[in-house]
């Protein structure tokens, strides 16, 4: 064998390797996932999950009852899983965010879980006094899912105009 030949083989050697590294290192996805049903279910959750989320806040959150409050953390806490899933794959296969960006996505996702976290802290039994020292969690709730809620709106707002320009 000649000198030059071994240099050769070992290169070839060295990048087959580093190759099959990095097809085994490469990130799997679940086979459902598809650009499609991400785009379903982010229009879920801005349309009637928003919708839900509005309703239970706005209208029929109550501290006494705790079955709600623990349903809607765990809608929350589910929605932000599925969210989160379908955002790691469609960076990893298109580039692209579940939400228009990834500053906008991350901002979401921290709403959604500092929504469901004062949730838990309710449902815990964290007091809340008002100016007259009654435990009123309410407003606090309200003041997270009104972030939560400008958010998916701007969100929302930005894929209706990409919709009326396409």
């Amino acid at each position: 064998m000649d000198t030059f030949t071994f240099p050769i083989q070992r290169a070839f050697w060295f990048l087959c390797l580093l190759m099959v590294s990095g097809i085994s290192n490469a990130k799997t996805h679940p086979s459902y996932l598809t650009p499609e049903y991400c785009e379903s279910l982010v229009e879920q959750f801005v349309g009637s999950g928003m919708r839900s989320l509005d309703k239970y806040v706005n209208e029929n959150f109550n501290p006494a009852y705790r079955g709600g409050i623990r349903n809607t953390i765990q809608f929350l806490e589910q929605r932000s899983a599925w969210l989160k899933e379908c955002d790691d794959y469609l960076t990893d296969t298109a580039q692209v965010n579940v939400f228009y960006s990834s500053e906008i996505s991350r901002k979401i996702f921290t709403a959604m879980d500092a929504l469901a976290k004062e949730l838990q802290h309710v449902r815990e039994g964290v007091e809340y006094p008002d100016d007259a020292g009654n435990n009123n969690p309410a407003p606090f709730i309200k003041r997270r899912y009104k972030t939560l809620a400008q958010l998916v709106d701007r969100h929302h707002t930005r894929m209706l105009m990409k919709k009326q320009f396409r």
